[in-house]
């Protein structure tokens, strides 16, 4: 059984996308184009991400939590 066919709660369009990605970076093959789709459906995504629930600076708060609890 292959690590994809294991994930719940994706739909299946997009985990065939993610399984037909995942074999051909296990092979070595790179398509440019796809990268280039990819990053601009993130890049939409993190924006309306920002633009429902706005910025979230949450790491620095827990980073120094990290460090302070030393």
């Amino acid at each position: 059984m292959d690590t994809i066919d294991r994930i719940r709660g994706i739909d299946p369009k997009a985990k065939a996308e993610l399984q037909d990605v995942c074999d051909r970076v296990s092979q070595g093959i790179r398509d440019p184009e796809a990268a280039r789709k990819a990053i601009a459906r993130m890049n939409t995504m993190r924006e309306e991400l920002r633009q429902r629930i706005g910025v979230q600076n949450i790491a620095v708060d827990l980073v120094r939590q990290t460090r302070d609890s030393r």
